[in-house]
């Protein structure tokens, strides 16, 4: 029906929790569970054939007195990636339990000097948070971390610039197979699948309270702007069936005409200072009126449209 709404969930069980609160609201809803597949390729190569195929490049383009900004700026990251990975590694010894290195302690420290107010502080904490982050991505990717408990052990010492890396494609975009070649650099293609969770929700959602359905969204496990896009849905929609509703009432028997009025420049928003406009097809005008029919709240072929 066109005033039922949908809105997708990352996990079965918020998905479930939220039929469950549906039906508690006495409305209606159904469950799709949808899977999708993709890749991406990417270059793979250590920090040392990087260094080389940009140089390579970078000489070719020296050639032809040309220089690639982008080139060189993607140079120098992968200098500065490879002292971070030299300064971490000088650190620690091969088994070096990483006690205070995962991600959510390194951004709990983070929120922690976040909180002292000083620019510079947090800039530099901030800096060193992003620094942790590639550091341990890169050891990850190179199979050199296992997992222990909450934290990470380092089971295994690489050189910095034997370390295995990855690049989009767009990143060299005038790269050769033969400059790959040359450099040992190869394609890795990336594959990943996600499920979604699609809950469609009956139009009996225009009788539930938006700020409810808002407040219960909150404590779920949805995405923060999926969540506000479904309640505004919700909240539009029951807008305009009551702008129908007011508009029935004061004689309006036929889509046309509906659709005429429907045509204001705005409407007062019930319960708000602001204002609301419809700009709307016949067709899906027509769409509208046969739900609210279902739903009993009109009666009445078009141009003997009436409320119930």
């Amino acid at each position: 029906m066109t005033l039922e709404e949908k809105i997708t969930f990352y996990s079965h069980e918020a998905a479930v929790d939220f039929q469950k609160f549906l039906r508690e609201k006495e409305c209606g809803s159904r469950i799709v569970v949808e899977h999708s597949f993709s890749g991406e390729p990417y270059f793979e190569g250590t920090i040392s054939q990087f260094m080389n195929l940009i140089d390579l490049l970078a000489k070719k383009d020296e050639e032809e007195n040309e220089v690639d900004e982008d080139l060189l700026h993607m140079k120098n990251d992968l200098i500065e990636r490879k002292e971070t990975l030299e300064e971490f590694l000088e650190g620690h010894k091969e088994g070096d339990l990483l006690s205070d290195s995962t991600p959510s302690q390194m951004l709990a420290q983070l929120q922690t000097i976040d909180a002292t107010g000083d620019d510079a502080i947090k800039k530099d904490a901030a800096d060193k948070f992003v620094s942790s982050l590639m550091v341990l991505a890169t050891l990850e990717d190179n199979g050199l971390l296992e997992e222990e408990g909450e934290n990470y052990r380092l089971k295994e010492i690489k050189a910095a610039d034997e370390m295995t890396v990855m690049y989009a494609y767009n990143d060299f975009p005038a790269v050769t197979q033969d400059d790959l070649a040359e450099c040992g650099i190869a394609s890795h293609v990336r594959t990943s699948s996600t499920t979604d969770y699609v809950i469609t929700v009956g139009t009996e959602v225009l009788f539930v309270n938006t700020d409810e359905i808002a407040d219960f969204l909150d404590h779920v496990d949805v995405d923060e702007e999926e969540a506000a896009k479904f309640v505004d849905a919700v909240f539009f929609k029951q807008a305009f069936v009551g702008k129908i509703h007011e508009l029935v009432a004061e004689g309006n028997a036929s889509e046309e005409a509906l659709l005429e009025a429907l045509g204001a420049p705005s409407f007062p928003l019930e319960g708000t200072n602001d204002v609301i406009s419809f700009d709307i097809t016949a067709d899906y005008l027509k769409a509208v009126v046969n739900d609210l029919r279902k739903l009993g709240i009109l009666t009445g072929k078009d141009g003997k449209i009436k409320n119930t």
